[in-house]
């Protein structure tokens, strides 16, 4: 699998992350396992988990893992997220000093390879992390540090306050980008790549609609995500069961005849090249569904392809300010 930089100062990462956030929930701990190695196996290195996921239950799968595999600590980088999911959960010093003390003793390791902050606090300015995340690094608990779900005026101001404070650099941004949610283009992927932040997505195929396993007009199987999925999420029926996704769908299924892929891997390939972008971020509910993923890990889609993707899930631009920045400098995210 590639090799790629998190973002200037980062560390080498595959071109694919794990995602383990099924860990615990969908997926029992012995496929969790399973899946672990088939990613190494497939030549991946980034484990990414988060706190509460599962509430805490991932974590502690990834650590079993890790400890029941001689030399795989020094062979795989593990990311996690501290904010969310607990009594009292903020971005304050206090909150998350505890937060990442209990993520790394749930992990079984003295520390991560990457501590990401899981979303913004509006209740706390972004300035009063600085001090935690420099403080985390010296004492050893986190060798990087980044972001996630963050605004982009939040990731420049946050990488600018570590670097006049002399703090550890901001090294990533995890954020949701696939074919059918392009609006990061326009301010958060473009703040990362000024600011030298990697990107690491997820959702990259969009809570499974980007599979190829849901038609027009036809209900989603019961037991599909899709179908689960409350009236609130991106994902719901009735939010994407319109003619413009459909028709991204359609150009996908093309794409990936045209290669000999699935549309999944597909829409993968399409993604992992997409400007400022490091690694999307996989993750499935069985080992089938994983290895299929991993089967985009070289993929590389033709230009022509491309432009089509590109065109057909081209979201429509705000008037203001984007499309008077578009006819003044011909700038489009």
């Amino acid at each position: 699998m590639e090799i790629r930089q998190l973002g200037s100062a980062g560390p080498a990462v595959s071109r694919f992350a794990l995602g383990a956030m099924t860990f615990g929930g969908d997926t029992d701990e012995a496929t969790a396992h399973e899946m672990l190695d088939a990613y190494v196996e497939a030549g991946g290195t980034l484990i990414d988990t988060a706190d509460n996921y599962g509430g805490g239950v991932s974590e502690r799968i990834v650590g079993r893992w890790l400890n029941s595999r001689p030399g795989m600590r020094e062979r795989v980088l593990v990311a996690t997220k501290g904010r969310f999911g607990y009594p009292g959960a903020s971005l304050t010093p206090a909150y998350l000093r505890g937060a990442i003390d209990a993520g790394l003793s749930r992990l079984g390791v003295d520390h991560v390879d990457l501590y990401q902050l899981h979303g913004p606090d509006d209740e706390h300015r972004v300035d009063e992390i600085v001090d935690f995340l420099a403080e985390i690094v010296t004492a050893g608990k986190a060798r990087h540090v980044g972001v996630s779900n963050f605004a982009g005026w939040q990731v420049a101001k946050l990488a600018r306050l570590l670097a006049e404070r002399g703090g550890p650099p901001l090294v990533s941004q995890q954020i949701q980008y696939n074919l059918l949610a392009r609006a990061v283009e326009w301010e958060v992927v473009p703040a990362g790549v000024d600011a030298g932040v990697g990107t690491l997505l997820y959702g990259p195929l969009a809570q499974g609609w980007l599979t190829g396993k849901y038609r027009r007009d036809q209900e989603p199987p019961e037991g599909t995500r899709v179908a689960q999925a409350g009236e609130q999420t991106s994902e719901a029926w009735h939010r994407r069961n319109t003619d413009d996704v459909w028709d991204v769908i359609d150009a996908l299924r093309d794409v990936a005849h045209a290669h000999g892929v699935t549309p999944g891997q597909a829409a993968l390939a399409w993604v992992a090249d997409r400007p400022g972008v490091t690694a999307p971020i996989v993750g499935a509910r069985t080992v089938a569904q994983l290895r299929e993923s991993l089967g985009a890990a070289t993929l590389r889609l033709d230009e022509r392809a491309t432009a089509r993707l590109t065109e057909v899930s081209a979201p429509v631009t705000p008037n203001y300010p984007y499309q008077m920045i578009e006819r003044i400098s011909g700038w489009h995210g």
